[in-house]
């Protein structure tokens, strides 16, 4: 099985190797992307957690400092 592979990507020669990484390039594309898609909305939760918590220790330093 492998030896039919070989010979063909051999036979095929720059033709075959350019596909190949036409195909590699638009799976890593398409895996990008999912990844993006997946984690862009826990980052930005994230990041709106920080912000609040921040937020609540400056307030929290501003009312601590009056008294």
């Amino acid at each position: 099985m492998f030896f039919g592979i070989y010979t063909t990507m051999s036979a095929s020669g720059k033709a075959g190797s350019i596909i190949v990484a036409i195909i590699a390039a638009i799976v890593i594309i398409a895996i990008l992307v999912f990844l993006v898609n997946i984690l862009a909305p826990i980052i930005v939760g994230i990041i709106i957690i920080i912000i609040i918590a921040a937020v609540a220790y400056w307030v929290y330093q501003q009312m601590r400092g009056t008294t």
